[in-house]
């Protein structure tokens, strides 16, 4: 049983995956498994991951299943982890040198005694040219949570790490909202419970591939808004210290997609968990939903 697991969902990077697994071969930990699930690849990513799984120097577990979206792909792969803690890697991504153990070795120093309250560790990524993608932590070892770090310490952009597998498994993705659900949603659940430790070190480079779920962003968004309305609802709801701005941006939000939701009167102000914060933002939800309208008609489309 490995400790740690790998988890991978792809789908058509035949391409990405090589530059993955490379970093995986060049891990110096060698206690873990590599979890992947395609999500209905059609570019010949199964026979490539079989072919590696023959003489592989660590377990790979490779699960198909029709195309259904990143977010059940990632639930799939925490069903199939036998590692006590999961690491989630994009399929375009890789790992930097030492990054596996550094992981591991960054949870261990979490005291055995407070460890319970913890959920996963986080670090750093940058992109292939070595630019970052998102903020340092306030400190090298700075222990928050997931959604105090962004709402309240202002700290934005990408990490990478691990989680504590039980967790993973008791916040699973809801799969009847579409085929797009924002992650944050899940990490946003699990910080109302858990803390997480922060470090300042580099795990990962990001490529970020043409075409994929960070290119279609905005796109996805709009053409799910029921997923956006949940996570921004929520957001609203936290009974959690935040800045005015990020309040301001939270009810603006759950305006805008309760009406790409065609859930008029959930966009009323009193319907709102904060009704004030979402009085004042009800200007300012009204006119992103005017301007998604305007954008998705232009050339393009939503997209741009």
């Amino acid at each position: 049983m490995p400790r740690l697991s790998i988890l991978t969902p792809a789908y058509d990077r035949a391409d990405t995956l090589p530059r993955l697994h490379e970093s995986l071969l060049e891990q110096d930990y060698a206690d873990f498994e590599w979890v992947l699930v395609d999500d209905g690849s059609s570019d010949g990513t199964g026979e490539l991951v079989r072919g590696w799984a023959e003489e592989s120097p660590f377990p790979i577990r490779y699960c198909w299943q029709e195309n259904q979206g990143k977010h059940v792909a990632v639930n799939r792969c925490v069903e199939l982890a036998a590692g006590e803690l999961c690491a989630l890697i994009d399929s375009d991504d890789t790992y930097t040198p030492g990054a596996l153990s550094e992981m591991v070795g960054v949870w261990d120093s979490i005291p055995a005694a407070a460890r319970d309250g913890f959920a996963n560790v986080e670090g750093l990524r940058t992109d292939f040219d070595g630019n970052p993608v998102g903020d340092r932590f306030p400190a090298d070892v700075f222990d928050s949570d997931t959604f105090e770090i962004e709402a309240l310490h202002g700290v934005r952009g990408d990490t990478v790490g691990m989680y504590r597998t039980d967790v993973l498994r008791r916040f699973p993705f809801p799969d009847d909202l579409g085929w797009h659900v924002t992650p944050s949603l899940i990490w946003n659940r699990i910080a109302a419970r858990y803390r997480t430790r922060f470090v300042n070190r580099v795990w990962s480079l990001t490529g970020y591939a043409g075409g994929g779920l960070s290119d279609r962003e905005t796109e996805l968004r709009l053409r799910y808004p029921e997923a956006q309305l949940i996570y921004w609802d929520e957001y609203a709801a936290m009974p959690r210290r935040m800045t005015p701005r990020n309040r301001l941006r939270a009810n603006a939000n759950r305006c805008r997609y309760a009406l790409h939701s065609r859930r008029f009167a959930l966009a009323a102000p009193w319907r709102s968990p904060t009704p004030l914060w979402a009085l004042a933002a009800l200007p300012a939800g009204s006119l992103l939903f005017l301007r998604d309208l305007w954008r998705s008609r232009r050339p393009g489309g939503a997209g741009r």
